[in-house]
């Protein structure tokens, strides 16, 4: 999970992973189903119904056009609410696209980049150097 405002020398790194990596991996991407069932076995979650939650994670992904291609043929996401203590998880079953946050940011970040890793990255994903690099730094430890 980037936390923290891009650098010069972050870019550079992220370019030279991309560039050592990127042609030896296959798209791996699982379903938001996967995602969602993944998410659900591992943690200890309680079901977090509220709308304008889903509607803040629905706005993420309409209004991000690399998220937005996720959905492919369907007009909308299908969004699963969770909340693990302060921590609020939202996964589109529809796409994969999901979105984790809480006040304090470093509750959330073990919980992204797991769902991250797990997820895995499409064909298009493996186009960009910053999502191949952060999949490469998370599943090389």
């Amino acid at each position: 999970m980037l936390t923290k405002e891009p650098t010069p020398e972050l870019v550079k790194d992220w370019k030279r992973i991309f560039e050592i990596y990127h042609s030896s991996i296959l798209p791996n991407r699982k379903k938001g189903c996967e995602v969602d069932s993944y998410f659900r076995s591992k943690y200890p979650y309680q079901v977090y119904n509220n709308a304008k939650f889903k509607q803040v994670v629905e706005l993420n992904i309409v209004e991000n056009e690399h998220s937005r291609d996720k959905l492919k043929n369907e007009t909308k996401p299908n969004i699963k609410s969770y909340r693990i203590d302060d921590v609020l998880i939202g996964i589109d079953l529809v796409s994969g696209e999901f979105h984790v946050e809480s006040e304090d940011i470093n509750k959330s970040i073990a919980i992204h980049d797991d769902l991250f890793a797990y997820r895995g990255l499409d064909e298009e994903d493996l186009k960009n150097y910053f999502l191949v690099a952060e999949y490469i730094k998370l599943t090389q430890n």
